[in-house]
């Protein structure tokens, strides 16, 4: 099977009094779906915003990628990337994540996300990286 990954940043339209619930909503229906369809990935989120890192077959990643366009959680949907690999970053995640919150302010901040900077703001690169690095990191 050929493998693709896609990266898209997007600007988070969760509530805040209720951002805690949605993650945990969106998290338990991506790795559900992601797991049925051979999609393995990782998804950074902000107060602000989200991105993410999605691979697998051309359709599955399709697929998924249309379902998040449809999302009202998400606005000004940015695709980054979508093209051909030749192995997974993210084999061992059907959907980690990792949240900008008191733990890894720092880590984030190196890559250049802050409250100025948000996740829909960074290039490629950034993101790959910084999801990179966030995935090899103890839970």
């Amino acid at each position: 099977m050929s493998l693709i990954r896609l990266v898209y940043a997007s600007e988070s339209r969760l509530p805040e009094d209720t951002r805690r619930e949605e993650l945990e909503r969106i998290l338990a229906s991506a790795r559900r779906l992601n797991e049925q369809n051979g999609v393995s990935g990782f998804l950074l989120a902000t107060d602000g915003g989200f991105a993410q890192v999605l691979e697998g077959s051309a359709e599955a990643v399709a697929e998924t990628y249309g379902r998040i366009g449809r999302d009202a959680r998400h606005a000004a949907l940015r695709l980054l990337a979508q093209g051909p690999i030749a192995a997974r970053s993210f084999a061992g995640w059907s959907m980690g994540i990792a949240e900008r919150d008191e733990t890894t302010t720092f880590i984030f901040g190196l890559y250049g996300v802050t409250p100025e900077q948000d996740l829909i703001d960074q290039p490629l690169d950034v993101i790959v990286d910084l999801a990179r690095e966030l995935a090899q990191s103890p839970a």
